[in-house]
């Protein structure tokens, strides 16, 4: 970039616009000194650019205005050939192709492209507001023309539009994580603005990992038989039941056996084989598609699910002989934290393969909704592609070493790829309040794009006609380039502050 912009200052100075003494040692390549120059600053500003042209984003960008740089250099070499301009007016395209490429590569290390805006649409008009500009003094005055031409695309070129985004998020970031939420993707702030549903999953509103049995009612033995039934079932599974089971065991000094077979029924329960007879745990669903009749432990069931208990029926042999209930302890502050994201703008829904009755009770208790038309153990995320368009609908959930809580986006799942699908933010457990806050970051960080967008566009385009009149020339190009990043930096700290408070949506439209 130093080299770029050292052969740009030769340019200016052997164009003969600079009487300075320095200039004539410089002019080592005669009249087309200025041209030249200002090609070789184009050159290392592109190669200062071509590690990026393998990554999509702002490549687009990238090609266009290097193709314009490309075209204003061959016209300053062909101008004065074609017509009777003297060689320091033909110039002029030269050095306003080396400063696009100067404001390209500049602009690229600063605010690196995301690739979500190209900028293709806005380089457009620049071209067409050149072109027009052009073409209406080639017909008043061709001697204006390179100068017009040239001034009006420099002015108006949109040299950062397409790394206006990837800034809102990099001055979101901080804020995000002073709230609590770390590990952002790149596009988490876009993916949580257009969200307008959350579906949390019951483990990520738990204020630990544990479960309590908290009933055993034995139909026709001794309560300690039906817990050393299920737990040794269950002697060997890891997830939170089968350790509340085993650690109810230890308390009642029961002894366990170990299952001759074992297989989960994610979401449903567990099959297993003990001593010859078969053992289930599960909910009705599991119960009737393995045809055991669970009359008797529904009606018990209900009272306990009434007050948001997991319960299991318990089947041996073929017949329900128990049930047993388990209950975690809610976190104090999810209730608070749904009330917080509703009024955000997103839609709590709770997610458990409870059975309707248990997950109405805790859905009431928490201020959610709860899906009325459960499949049952269907995951959070193919709950909310089922119920939801793609990207309406986030998924909150417990990471898999249940050490933190983590928000994805619900897209649908695809085959040929197997890729893990990563959070887009993460939080540790007590931070549940962490996403409400996100949501509104993501609200000011869009507000701050859109403003900082069009003032860009308006300073641009403002700059471009005031350059096509004659009104500014070239060398205040470096000025609307640093103005730009001011309007960028002044709209981001008026926005992290609080200033441009999104509109609050209309709930009932939602």
């Amino acid at each position: 970039m130093c080299a770029s912009l050292g052969l740009m200052i030769c340019a200016i100075l052997t164009a003969g616009w600079v009487d300075t003494p320095p200039a004539d040692p410089l002019r080592m390549f005669g009249d087309y000194s200025a041209p030249v120059f200002s090609m070789f600053s184009a050159i290392f500003a592109f190669l200062a650019l071509s590690s990026r042209l393998t990554e999509p984003a702002g490549r687009p960008m990238t090609l266009l205005t290097s193709g314009l740089s490309l075209f204003l250099l061959l016209l300053a070499a062909v101008l004065p050939a074609v017509t009777d301009l003297h060689m320091h007016e033909a110039a002029i395209p030269a050095v306003a192709g080396a400063c696009l490429m100067i404001q390209r590569s500049a602009g690229i290390a600063l605010l690196p492209a995301r690739g979500d805006r190209s900028g293709l649409p806005e380089a457009a008009g620049s071209v067409g507001l050149a072109a027009g500009t052009g073409s209406l003094w080639l017909a008043l005055d061709p001697a204006v023309f390179p100068i017009a031409f040239a001034t009006a695309l420099l002015l108006s070129w949109p040299c950062l539009f397409d790394g206006i985004n990837a800034f809102a998020d990099r001055v979101f970031y901080r804020a995000a994580a002073a709230a609590g939420a770390r590990d952002l993707a790149p596009g988490a702030f876009p993916a949580v603005t257009r969200a307008r549903h959350i579906l949390v999953d019951k483990a990520a509103i738990m204020s630990g990992p544990d479960l309590m049995v908290s009933n055993v009612m034995a139909f026709n033995n001794e309560p300690r038989t039906l817990l050393a039934v299920a737990a040794s079932a269950e002697a060997h599974a890891t997830h939170p039941v089968a350790h509340a089971l085993r650690q109810l065991a230890v308390q009642w000094r029961v002894a366990l056996r170990t299952p001759d077979r074992y297989e989960p029924e994610p979401g449903l329960g567990a099959v297993a084989l003990l001593g010859g007879q078969t053992v289930v745990l599960g909910t009705p669903d599991l119960l009737k598609r393995l045809q055991i009749d669970s009359f008797t432990a529904d009606a018990i069931a209900r009272s306990l699910e009434a007050d948001g208990k997991t319960v299991l029926r318990v089947a041996v042999g073929g017949r329900v002989v128990g049930v047993l209930g388990l209950e975690g302890t809610l976190r104090q502050d999810a209730g608070v934290a749904g009330r917080a994201l509703r009024n955000e703008g997103l839609e709590p829904w709770l997610h458990t393969n409870d059975s309707l009755k248990t997950r109405q009770a805790l859905a009431d208790m928490l201020g959610m909704k709860t899906p009325a038309d459960a499949v049952p153990g269907e995951t959070a995320a193919d709950t909310s592609l089922r119920l939801f368009e793609p990207g309406e609908c986030l998924v909150l959930s417990l990471s898999a070493d249940r050490q933190a809580l983590e928000l994805f986006e619900a897209a649908p799942s695809v085959p040929e790829r197997d890729d893990e699908v990563r959070p887009i933010a993460v939080s540790d457990c007590e931070d549940i309040g962490a996403f409400p806050a996100l949501k509104a970051l993501a609200s000011r960080r869009d507000q701050l794009a859109l403003r900082a967008r069009r003032t860009l566009l308006a300073l641009w385009a403002g700059c471009g006609v005031l350059g096509a009149t004659g009104l500014l020339s070239i060398f205040v190009a470096p000025i609307v380039f640093g103005a730009a990043l001011a309007a960028l930096l002044l709209y981001a700290r008026i926005s992290v502050a609080g200033a441009f408070p999104a509109p609050r949506r209309n709930q009932e439209s939602q």
